[in-house]
């Protein structure tokens, strides 16, 4: 898991269950399909599902440098296939010469919904980093933009497999004394959907970073997940970084979700995902 953020795809799209039989997993996603429109068009009938999410996040890394992230994720949608996301991290750094406390840079990122069959999904994927955060050891200290794609595909109606492959990069302030970034990273992973409103979600991540060389580093994450009451879902994560120049030792999250709803489609084929 590195530190620059990746929007991770998570898409599901199944037929619907027979009557009277809950689909697992059918409440724990942020994307849903809607019935054919009644004029009968082939459109595509995916849309978006805002969530609010609170999270706590622990990040060990190498050097004794340690990191406790509150971070506050929301989004906004627009015309039902656009998706604005946005995330204000409060941070705290516990480094050998001391504390330093405050808010973090602020996160954007888009979502783009290009097309789905019943079965798979793809979209674009856009962002940046702003250069928000109230003290400097806090943030990246030099603005960043993100762009990539991803795609999803679920032959089973219990498996569902993504892959995410994104660029960020540094822009402007040049003078500012921060190193370039320039990172490529690739999130393939696989969500397991149980009986009981619940997941298991397993991610390889590998990163190359081309500003001083290419390097080359893997990272691991697992995420266990249930929904509780109504559209509310908690979730636990923890992560580590498996190959390459060390960088994080262990990565540990816990939080809770809230989406904005579950479906409004008719009944019929129907689905859900999360970027």
């Amino acid at each position: 898991m590195p530190l620059v953020a990746t929007l991770v795809c998570a898409a599901l799209l199944a037929a619907a269950p027979a009557p009277g039989e809950a689909r697992p997993g059918d409440q724990t996603d942020d994307i849903d399909k809607a019935g054919e429109p009644a004029g009968g068009a082939a459109v595509s009938p995916v849309e978006l599902i805002p969530r609010l999410e609170l999270r706590q996040v622990y990040t060990r890394l190498s050097g004794g440098v340690s990191i406790h992230d509150s971070i506050l994720e929301s989004d906004i949608e627009f015309l039902r296939r656009l998706l604005l996301r946005y995330q204000i991290p409060a941070r705290l750094m516990e480094t050998p010469a001391g504390q330093v406390s405050g808010l973090g840079d602020i996160q954007l990122g888009l979502v783009a919904i290009l097309g789905s069959t019943p079965r798979f999904v793809g979209g674009l994927l856009g962002g940046a980093v702003l250069n928000t955060a109230t003290q400097p050891k806090l943030g990246a200290g030099r603005p960043q933009l993100m762009a990539g794609l991803g795609v999803a595909y679920k032959p089973y109606r219990w498996w569902l497999a993504y892959a995410v492959a994104q660029q960020q990069f540094t822009v402007g302030d040049a003078g500012s004394g921060r190193p370039d970034v320039d990172q490529l990273s690739v999130d393939a992973g696989s969500i397991l959907f149980g009986r009981q409103f619940n997941w298991l979600k397993l991610d390889l991540m590998p990163t190359v970073d081309f500003p001083n060389g290419a390097v080359d580093r893997l990272y691991g994450t697992s995420e266990a997940g249930v929904l509780v009451i109504g559209r509310v879902g908690l979730f636990m994560r923890a992560g580590t970084q498996l190959a390459g120049a060390r960088l994080i030792d262990f990565n540990l999250a816990a939080g809770v979700r809230y989406l904005f709803r579950l479906e409004t489609g008719k009944a019929g084929v129907k689905g859900a995902a999360e970027w």
